[in-house]
């Protein structure tokens, strides 16, 4: 068995049997590594633009690295295998399609109920992922159990004597689920509660979440501006 610990990421890129995604701009390279007979997920920091992974891929990796950890008995949450260098990650990898590529009204229901399951799980364990609008973060495998990736953009429940981060927590988790709500309505509308359709009529319409939105997109602006050689 190979030693984890052992690997670095060239020695790690030359294992690569696919890319799901090539690196560049501010993303990181996503691609299938066979080590050992068994296929694994390397997601490399260092394949971004020079500047955006000098100044931010190491503290991407572990931010997501943090959040793979704190979530590692939740099923349908890729297994962390190993750290590589400060900007890579590997991990546990699950034969899927995304939630992107499945057409209206395609996506089994079974798949939504376990969705809210593992979402719940992983709120208890004190993360809210904070993406679930980008469905392309929503895997699901052939026995249609759900799996959730890209946690870069998690946020962790405070501490409880820090009363506005527990509070933001909360709004976060509740982003989450109205995540899924929006997935209901797109391919199992009969799905969908009153409270659920209530809060789509809300959805990115309060002060706070305009607020939330307007700063992350401005953030990833300039650091796409000033960071990477694409503007885009």
């Amino acid at each position: 068995m190979t030693v984890l610990q052992e690997l670095t990421s060239k020695s790690l890129h030359d294992k690569v049997v696919r890319v799901y995604r090539k690196g560049g701009g501010s993303r990181p390279e996503v691609a299938i590594v066979e080590l050992d007979s068994r296929e694994v997920v390397l997601k490399d920091f260092a394949r971004c633009d020079p500047w955006f992974s000098r100044i931010l891929g190491a503290r991407l990796a572990r931010r997501e690295a943090i959040a793979l950890q704190r979530l590692d008995s939740v099923a349908g949450v890729p297994k962390l295998l190993a750290r590589i260098g400060k900007q890579a990650l590997l991990m546990e990898h699950v034969p899927s399609r995304n939630v992107k590529e499945y057409t209206r009204g395609e996506l089994p229901e079974e798949v939504i109920t376990r969705l809210l399951q593992l979402v719940a799980d992983m709120h208890q364990y004190g993360v809210a992922h904070c993406d679930l609008r980008s469905f392309g973060n929503i895997l699901v495998d052939e026995h249609n159990q759900p799996h959730l990736v890209d946690f870069t953009a998690h946020f962790k429940q405070g501490k409880p004597w820090n009363p506005i981060t527990r509070w933001l927590f909360k709004r976060f988790c509740m982003a989450d689920f109205v995540a899924i709500a929006r997935m209901k309505r797109r391919h199992a509308p009969d799905m969908l509660s009153e409270d659920e359709r209530l809060a789509l009529q809300k959805d990115r319409k309060t002060i706070l979440e305009r607020g939330a939105r307007m700063f992350g997109k401005s953030v990833r602006n300039v650091s796409r501006w000033l960071l990477t050689r694409r503007k885009s």
